[in-house]
Formats: structure tokens, C-alpha cells, sequence
């Protein structure tokens, strides 16, 4: 009896017939919905509900993915370019190419995408992707973030219907065209908000904390899209027009001389400045080998031992002393 008390329950969300139709009739989430029909069918309690009940699932779980990929794949290209600038593929050190709100951002995009990675697809029961948007704050927060964003310039660069990852069988999504965009979606907020306050266990006093929560966050992506901008002109590559020949060019401790277009290589001639350079790094690394070696001969470390391990110079003229 329960399983078929929940089969038949509709749609948390409830969007007037009016801005449906409005938002069908664009071209763009048309050609999602096409991609999107018939991916994932329902699941056993949910397979029970009526053709009408079924299709508005499917609809709500549509404008959800309209919703939510654009940020995963803003998410995707953040961690791209954060993996060029770093030269790393390091999950945990991709945060450093970012500072501030967009750094905060990313850290929560990445912590949630990695935890709700099948919500964030829509992978699954079209019914139940669509409930579940109500079952944490975080959920919540997304999709009120993700709807303020799309009247932003979110859409403004990626508008174009975005499928997701549907494995090696999906083909590739059609090429974006400007009659191929997806419309700005703020018709989920006045739908959410209803559905937080008729909700058993949120009730309408949550809704003012978890708009303002979600505005902070539409911001910190907003600023993570202007970070991206910044990386994606850092890791570009520079324009390859050809130099004169054999042109030289000094640089501090170096002098770097460009050969002929058909030689390959560049020539490169150490001054006396980055020779002198060189050998107070030397100096350096032979000063801090004494101080271990010191401190291992305190501690009765055999000499053997420090010796194999650090090896020991010939002493030489320090430059830094008189």
C-alpha cells in the first residue's frame, strides 16, 4: 500500500500552464527534451502513475538538467583550465588557481558534483531525480542558484542545450547555433518556494535562509565564470608569428639569441651574472647540507650514513663572504 501511495504522488513543483508552454515552444530545450526522451525510464513504484502524471515528471526533470549542466559544465572547463595553469591532475590542488569566492565556489561545486554526480546528470527514474531535488539544502541551494544564474551571463555563454554524460552509445550533441539556446528558467523559483512551504518537513519558514544562502552562492559562481575567463587567457596559447632571424634579445642573466626560421631550437649563452647566480645556489645547497649533517652528528647518526645520504663538496671560495 505504501509503494503505491508513493506511485501515485505528482510532482512536488507545480508551474503554470502558461510559462510551460512558453518555455516549450524554444527551440533549444526542444532538442534537449528530444535527447533526453526515453534515456531512463521509471522505476517500479513510479512506472504504476498515469501517462499525464508521467509526462510531467519527465517535463520537470527536463527543466532540471536545463538547469543544473550548464553548472557542471561550467564546473568541467573551471577544472580544465585549473589543470593547465597548474600543470597538475591533482583533484585536491586544482582550488590553488582560484582565490576568493570563486575559489569557494569551486570547492563546493566539487565536493557536491562528486557526492550527487547522478542528480547532477539527471542519470536515473525521472520521478525520482525530480524528488530528490527537495531531500537536502544543498539540493535546494543549486537549483535556486542555477535558476538566478540563468538570467545571467551564464546562459550568456553557455546557453547552448547541454546533454550530459550518457555513456560511449549517446551521440554527440548537435553544433550550438543561435537559434539553439536554452531560455532563462526562473520558473522553478515561485514553483520551489510552494513546494518548500506545503513540504512536511521544511515548512515556509526555511525558504528566506535558503534564498539568501543560494543568492551568495549564484555569486561565488559568478565569480568562478570570471576566474575562468582570466585562466582561459593565462594557459591560451600565444600567437605563433615568426621572429626575424638570428634576433637576440637580453634578458636578466641570460642573453637569448633567435636562430634562423629553419634551424631548430634557440641558442642560449649563459652571461656571467647567471653563472655567478648559479654558483650562490650551489653555495646555498652546500650550507644547509652542513647544518643536517650537524644536526645528524649531535643525534649520533653514523657518519657513514650521512655521508652516503647527503655526500659531502670540495670546499670552494664563498662569493657571499668576505
Amino acid at each position: 500500500m505504501a509503494s503505491t501511495s508513493y506511485a501515485t504522488e505528482t510532482s512536488p513543483f507545480e508551474i503554470p500552464h502558461e510559462e510551460l508552454q512558453v518555455l516549450c515552444q524554444s527551440h533549444g530545450f526542444q532538442v534537449l527534451r528530444t535527447w533526453l526522451d526515453n534515456r531512463y525510464s521509471f522505476c517500479p513504484r513510479h512506472s504504476t502513475c498515469d501517462i499525464k502524471t508521467q509526462e510531467t515528471w519527465t517535463l520537470h526533470r527536463d527543466i532540471l538538467h536545463a538547469l543544473i549542466m550548464p553548472i557542471v559544465a561550467l564546473y568541467k572547463r573551471a577544472s580544465a583550465l585549473a589543470e593547465a595553469a597548474l600543470c597538475t591532475t591533482k583533484s585536491e590542488d586544482l582550488e590553488l588557481a582560484f582565490a576568493g569566492d570563486a575559489r569557494g565556489a569551486f570547492l563546493w561545486l566539487q565536493c557536491f558534483l562528486a557526492e550527487e554526480a547522478d542528480w547532477c546528470q539527471t542519470r536515473g527514474c525521472p520521478a525520482c531525480v525530480t524528488a530528490e531535488t527537495m531531500s537536502t539544502e544543498s539540493h535546494i541551494r543549486l537549483t535556486i542558484a542555477a535558476s538566478l544564474l540563468s538570467t545571467t551571463q551564464l546562459y550568456a555563454e553557455n546557453s547552448s542545450p547541454v546533454i550530459g554524460d550518457f555513456g560511449g552509445d549517446a551521440p554527440s550533441p548537435p553544433a550550438a547555433g543561435p537559434d539553439l539556446t536554452l531560455p532563462p528558467l526562473p520558473q522553478i523559483l515561485p514553483a520551489l518556494h510552494d513546494a518548500l512551504d506545503k513540504d512536511p518537513f521544511w515548512g515556509p519558514e526555511y525558504w528566506t535562509y535558503l534564498f539568501e544562502r543560494a543568492n551568495q552562492l549564484s555569486s561565488a559562481i559568478e565569480a568562478l565564470i570570471t576566474s575562468c575567463g582570466d585562466l582561459e587567457s593565462l594557459v591560451a596559447s600565444p600567437t605563433t608569428a615568426k621572429p626575424a632571424p638570428h634576433r637576440s634579445v637580453t634578458m636578466p642573466g641570460l642573453i637569448y639569441t633567435r636562430l634562423d626560421s629553419g634551424a631548430r631550437g634557440a641558442k642560449l649563452k649563459k652571461s656571467r651574472l647567471a653563472s655567478r647566480q648559479l654558483r650562490m645556489k650551489g653555495e646555498e645547497m652546500e650550507i644547509m647540507r652542513r647544518c643536517a649533517l650537524q644536526c645528524w652528528a649531535k643525534a649520533a647518526v653514523p657518519s657513514k650514513f650521512r655521508n652516503e645520504l647527503l655526500g659531502r663538496i670540495e670546499r670552494r671560495r664563498s662569493l657571499t663572504c668576505p
